[in-house]
């Protein structure tokens, strides 16, 4: 079994709609919902526990009558990591793994969850990068400082998958060290529970939807897929 926390507990501030992003409607759905039509799609996801922006519980709760697979929905906490814990709070203990993804990720390609979850089989941790097209550069006071080796590094996103056991580890550790919060991101906080964190080169477009203009660059996206059926 598998279990998918789809966190949209995110006030959207950059994006500056007057809203959180992931309840923006774009041709008359919202952000989230594209989401989950992606992520619904996915036969080895067996539930999906949805971690809300507290405003928005009973657009959270009505979402599941559109999507059987949500399996229940959580008000999410001041940063991501905790809005994490939260979700993974509402899994079994009997469920053996757990993929995180961001609401705002609608266009994530349906086999990256599917590659994922089979990895699981033989890592702890797995996490999608794509690779850094761009120079990679390093500033000092504002100036170019030194152009590094790009193939040295990769772009980290979403989703990241984890063994049941090791995300328990994961969260219970930094919740009983205090770090919760403190961290930005939970993959480090599972390299500081001792995990190795493995990657999944996903070489894909993965678009994070942050600013208004990555709006604007979804909408178009919807309007050709929805024209090509």
């Amino acid at each position: 079994m598998t279990t998918l926390i789809l966190l949209a507990g995110g006030i959207g501030k950059r994006a500056n709609l007057g809203l959180p992003k992931q309840y923006f409607k774009i041709e008359e759905k919202m952000i989230i919902e594209y989401t989950l039509e992606n992520v619904s799609e996915v036969d080895s996801i067996d539930n999906i526990v949805l971690v809300s922006n507290p405003g928005f519980m009973k657009t959270g709760k009505k979402l599941m009558e559109s999507f059987p697979k949500i399996s229940t929905v959580t008000e999410g906490g001041t940063t991501r990591n905790e809005s994490m814990y939260r979700g993974f709070l509402k899994i079994s203990e009997g469920e053996r793994k757990v993929i995180v993804h961001d609401a705002v990720r609608p266009f994530t390609p349906p086999w990256v969850f599917e590659r994922m979850e089979k990895l699981l089989e033989r890592k702890n941790v797995v996490t999608t990068v794509n690779p850094i097209t761009g120079n990679l550069i390093e500033l000092k006071n504002g100036r170019v400082y030194e152009i590094h080796d790009r193939s040295k590094y990769v772009m980290g996103e979403s989703p990241t998958g984890y063994r049941y056991r090791a995300l328990k580890e994961t969260l219970e550790t930094a919740v009983s060290g205090g770090y919760l919060n403190e961290i930005p991101h939970d993959i480090l906080l599972a390299i500081k529970a001792g995990f190795d964190v493995h990657a999944l080169h996903c070489n894909c477009f993965n678009l994070k939807i942050t600013f208004r203009e990555d709006v604007k660059i979804a909408k178009a996206l919807i309007r050709i897929l929805e024209e090509r059926g």
